[in-house]
């Protein structure tokens, strides 16, 4: 991996302008600035882009809110990096959306010609794995192998021997490995899994397979009872032939009685139709003979007739005289009625006139007198307000003529409390810079605590003497000794203000309140007499109204009187108008002329009624006699029907009596009938039995050849899964020999053997130069142990002028070139590792610990392993370090964050 192209956004010291820095052309660089502007940072954001990890919050795999710049809500972090001669890109994003984090990170390939293409994954967590596998890389083996963090150059010499083998499987690219022996693990585990289900069935074929000898003997039995079954259901099949045959003659005998029996019950519906034809034709004979002995004389009827309809015919001409008199007496009552109406109506249309314009009158004058009423009360009510309102304005006055004092001292008291209270914002402002103060001298006291060891400047790591430690702890005592002491003066008068200004404050309180409630009665005294004036207002213009309305009431008194005396004249003139209408005279004259000639006529309506009732009577008894003449002369021919009917009705109770005759021979049918269809019963119910002994058989037949053919499969499964189950067993063991050959015991302690020589070479032939000559590191892959045997582990030893000794016995400055020479080793071994090609080395700072002839020797080791590695990044504040560097990197922080500037040194 060598990084090409960095961008930052709000990361860390980096402000809101996006800030480019341009890798790409320098192979070693120096990151040079004061401590705290950023130098470490732009490490931080290489790692947080690929990993989404940095040195302030190492393990946590999550976008970090401690990396955000304060006072913001959005930074971003862009790799562009090369790797196996293909060019990626890595941006992630961290955005904060009212108070919750949201992450977003890109990853893909740049073509030559700048176009992307993406290999972003479903989720933050798939597209991680997509990097990572595409480094093949993690960040606890970039951290422990080409990146040497500030503080933290021993992370891998002082990590356990288990962690230190870890690391360099991950870097030899062991995963692999591991991944094989997982997934041979895992076939094994499900290998046996299924050999033992398979060893189950197996068991449980066994035990089904025992059942077969019983199953024949089954199906033998069964077979016996079937053919048992079929001789009986041929005997049953003989006796429903025989039934057959007999319920075939009962049928036919059934046949014939019905055939009788329907003709006997014909010849009963004839002979009760001849009976009925023969009364009837006897009764019609005997009532037409009875009616020829009672006839009247036609003559008479005659004459009784003629002299009924004369009667009628007067009293119908004395009806019709009557009703011409009374229609021209309804017609002239008509048109008198229409007179009187036409006159009442003309007479009425201009009474209405009168009484609407008095009526009228009459309205106008009560809302008059209702508007005087009206304006009368109103008037009062307003001169009531004028009087309440005027006591009210002399109160207010007296009231505000008492607050101009008050307000006067409210004023002078607010701008005291303003000034009070000032001075207390800057006595606490004063008490929190020194109590800062005073836990930063704490800290710095802790330094100089122990005065066995070697202290180090914080700043440049390096070490102080006995004398001028002595000499900063004096002066630390005495100015924590000053600073409490005005932290004691400054929070005695803290305490004493605030007990004032609370004091202060409610009086303020209370006497703001009283000023308000003076304003208050100000603005209620103008409402007042704002209020006086339109109220005088309107007390004279409701004066005006009222003398106007009493005018106009007067008058229309008077018009109302008026028209009472006009009303009342004309009510009593057309009384007398009608009566004196001359043509009104004439209807009256004709009507008494009609009603005399009525009351001359002698009609008389119950007599006339009597008269027509008789002629219906003599109508009817002519009728009579005219219909039994006709019957007269069917008499005869009603006697010889009346012979043929009897001769009839003998013959067909001759033919019943031998009907019945021949019916007596089949009377034993339904006792035949009977004994059929319990015969009929009987033998269906043990076919249904035989059915269902039959089909229960036959089912048990079925059920016992799926039983043999089943087992007879199982058969045959049973011999594949013995097969099977042998061939189980040799993958399993096949799997445990991959499985131990590719694990950590195997395989890879084997990889792992093979490069701990070449590790030792790298780091022996750094440390040499590092060293003068003068040290050599060794690494113990296996350590004897006590009660016998051998353990597998990675231990350090270093060897030097005072022998063999582990790594932890040696001082820092003589540690950071052992872990100087390690971990450049572990970088090489990096570089020259297929699929694990990181080719390049970062160094923060840790130079602080060397001297000047140390630091030169680190220098020209750097200058002879730059050609191994394409870029190599320093970070260093150190003059002596950073004038040996062709090109500087220039981090300093400004109002709007840092900024990176490039520097050639030539």
């Amino acid at each position: 991996m060598i990084p090409l192209k960095l961008q930052l956004k709000n990361f860390l010291s980096y402000g809101p302008d996006i800030q480019t820095i341009d890798l790409s052309a320098y192979p070693l660089i120096c990151l040079s600035g004061k401590n705290g502007h950023g130098k470490s940072a732009l490490l931080d954001a290489i790692t947080w882009a690929l990993w989404g990890q940095a040195r302030k919050v190492t393990g946590n795999a999550k976008a970090d809110q401690g990396l955000l710049r304060l006072g913001q809500t959005q930074m971003m972090v862009t790799l562009d990096f090369e790797f196996n001669a293909q060019i990626y890109r890595v941006k992630r994003e961290f955005t904060l959306t009212y108070g919750k984090p949201l992450a977003v990170l890109e990853f893909g390939i740049v073509n030559a010609d700048e176009t992307f293409v993406p290999l972003t994954d479903k989720t933050i967590s798939l597209t991680q794995d997509v990097i990572e596998q595409t480094l093949n890389l993690s960040f606890d083996s970039f951290s422990n192998s080409a990146f040497l963090r500030q503080g933290q150059a021993n992370e891998f010499s002082k990590k356990s021997p288990k962690d230190r083998k870890e690391i360099l499987a991950t870097i030899l690219g062991l995963n692999q490995y591991e991944s094989i022996r997982k997934l041979a693990m895992e076939k094994m585990k499900q290998a046996t899994t299924d050999k033992a289900l398979r060893i189950t069935m197996q068991e449980k074929m066994e035990l089904e397979l025992q059942k077969t000898g019983h199953l024949v003997a089954q199906m033998t039995d069964v077979d016996t009872q079937l053919k048992g079954i079929a001789t009986q259901e041929g005997a049953l099949a003989e006796q429903k032939q025989k039934h057959a045959n007999a319920q075939q003659a009962l049928f036919e005998d059934q046949k014939k009685y019905q055939v009788l029996a329907f003709h006997a019950e014909q010849l009963h519906k004839k002979e009760t139709e001849y009976t009925e034809l023969l009364h009837k034709e006897v009764l019609v004979w005997k009532t037409v003979h009875k009616k020829q002995l009672k006839l009247p004389d036609p003559k008479e009827l005659t004459a009784q007739k003629q002299a009924l309809l004369d009667e009628i015919k007067e009293h119908q001409h004395a009806l019709q005289k009557n009703l011409e008199i009374k229609e021209q007496y309804l017609k002239q009552k008509e048109q008198a009625q229409q007179l009187v109406h036409e006159l009442k109506e003309k007479q009425a249309g201009i009474l209405n006139q009168k009484k609407v314009a008095l009526e009228r009158c009459a309205i106008e004058k009560q809302t008059i007198q209702q508007t005087i009423t009206d304006l009368t009360r109103r008037s009062q009510e307003s001169l009531k307000e004028k009087t309440s309102t005027l006591s009210q304005v002399d109160v207010i006055k007296t009231t505000l003529a008492s607050q101009t004092v008050a307000t006067e001292k409210h004023l002078a008291l607010e701008k005291h409390f303003e000034r009070r209270k000032e001075y207390y914002q800057k006595f606490l402002e004063q008490g929190k810079w020194l109590t800062s103060e005073v836990e930063s001298l704490e800290q710095k006291k802790q330094l100089t605590h122990d005065d066995d060891n070697d202290l180090s400047c914080p700043l440049c790591e390096q070490n102080l003497s006995g004398g001028r430690k002595r000499f900063l702890k004096q002066k630390f005592v005495e100015q924590e000794v000053f600073l409490h002491h005005r932290l004691q003066r400054i929070s005695k008068v803290v305490k004493q203000l605030k007990v004032i200004l609370i004091e202060q404050h409610a009086q303020l309180e209370a006497s703001r309140k009283q000023n308000e409630q003076f304003s208050m009665l100000q603005a209620k005294q103008e409402d007042l007499v704002t209020f006086l004036a339109k109220v005088d207002a309107t007390i004279v213009e409701f004066t005006t109204t009222i003398a106007t309305a009493e005018k106009k009431l007067h008058d229309i008194t008077l018009q109302i009187t008026a028209e009472q005396a006009a009303l009342a004249s004309m009510i009593e003139k057309d009384a007398l108008c009608i009566e004196q209408n001359s043509q009104y005279i004439a209807f009256k004259a004709q009507l008494t002329l009609l009603e005399n000639e009525a009351k001359k006529l002698t009609y008389n309506q119950e007599l006339h009624k009597k008269s027509v009732e008789k002629l219906a009577v003599v109508e009817r008894q002519i009728d009579e006699y005219m219909q039994l003449i006709e019957q007269s002369a069917l008499q005869v021919q009603r006697q010889n029907t009346v012979g043929q009917l009897c001769t009839q009705l003998k013959q067909i109770r001759t033919e019943k009596k031998d009907i019945e005759t021949q019916c007596h021979h089949y009377k034993d049918l339904p006792a035949r009938k009977t004994a059929y269809e319990q015969q009929e019963i009987a033998l269906i119910t043990t076919a249904k039995e035989l059915a269902v002994q039959k089909e229960t058989l036959l089912e048990q037949k079925s059920s016992l050849k799926t039983q043999k053919t089943a087992l007879e499969t199982m058969q045959k499964e049973y011999q594949e899964q013995k097969q099977a189950i042998l061939v189980l067993q040799e993958s399993i063991y096949d799997y445990q020999a991959i499985s131990a050959a590719t694990g950590k015991d195997g395989i890879q302690a084997l990889l792992i053997e093979d490069a701990i020589p070449e590790i030792e070479h790298e780091a022996n032939s750094l440390l040499s130069r590092l060293t003068n000559n003068q040290a050599q590191v060794f690494f113990e892959s296996l350590r004897d142990l006590k009660k016998g045997g051998s353990k597998e582990t990675l231990d350090i030893k270093i060897s030097d002028a005072a022998g063999i000794r582990p790594y932890e016995m040696f001082s820092g400055g003589e540690a950071f070139r052992i872990d100087f020479a390690i971990r450049i080793a572990i970088s090489k071994l990096l570089a020259r590792r297929a699929g694990t090609s990181l080719q390049t080395l970062i160094i923060d700072e840790g130079f602080g610990s060397q001297d000047e002839e140390g630091l030169a020797l680190i220098m020209d080791a750097l200058y002879k392993i730059q050609d191994d590695f394409s870029k190599i990044i320093i970070v260093s504040h150190l003059p002596s370090m950073k004038d040996q560097f062709p090109v500087h990197l220039f981090i300093q922080k400004g109002p709007n964050g840092s900024t990176v500037t490039v520097i050639e040194q030539g």
